[in-house]
């Protein structure tokens, strides 16, 4: 489940990372490029692209930040709960993830 969670921003993050490098490979600076906001493109500058490119990826990183900290935290409890219920049932209890 928390890899589940994880995908979707990780992949917006590396998406955006690499519309940033193909933006800076850019030659013509006067080129407008189009920027999607919702359902619609809107177009400015190399300079305002980036910038915006630059703001996504930092509200992008801090809601993946948020989500990884908070992963660790029930993983932490997860392996907390194990351990009082391994010492009350010992091996009858299987509390392994299945990998499939």
């Amino acid at each position: 489940m928390a890899a589940t969670t994880m995908k979707g921003p990780v992949k917006s993050l590396q998406n955006l990372q690499d519309a940033s490098d193909d933006l800076m490979m850019l030659d013509d600076d006067s080129l407008l490029i189009p920027y999607q906001i919702g359902d619609v493109f809107v177009s400015h500058t190399q300079e305002e692209t980036q910038e915006m490119l630059e703001a996504a990826k930092e509200a992008l990183e801090q809601e993946v930040k948020g989500l990884e900290e908070r992963v660790s935290a029930i993983q932490q409890l997860l392996g907390d709960l194990k351990v009082q219920l391994y010492a009350k049932f010992g091996n009858n209890i299987n509390l392994e993830a299945d990998e499939s």
